[in-house]
């Protein structure tokens, strides 16, 4: 099975599809903030289910919480992925 890899397409695409973010407004940076793009709570909450749903694995709240910026959330669920395997 090939190892499936989480990029910032990835995490732009659920912005755009799940949350509602204008395209334009989704910062390719691992360093932007989620709420430098303007998304509160609520909106990553939704980030969060759809990565669950999409890739199979559940994100505890703890982690969640941890996760801020776009690269730490690409980071994540790649590590969730190789522990998949």
């Amino acid at each position: 099975m090939a190892t499936q890899t989480f990029t910032f397409a990835d995490v732009k695409r659920i912005l755009v599809e799940r949350v509602g973010l204008n395209e334009e407004d989704v910062v390719d940076d691992p360093d932007a903030t989620f709420d430098s793009m303007g998304l509160d709570s609520l909106a990553f909450v939704e980030i969060q289910l759809a990565m669950q749903q999409e890739y199979g694995f559940t994100i505890p709240d703890e982690d969640a919480e941890r996760i801020t910026k776009v690269g730490e959330a690409i980071d994540y669920v790649n590590e969730r992925l190789t522990e998949q395997e």
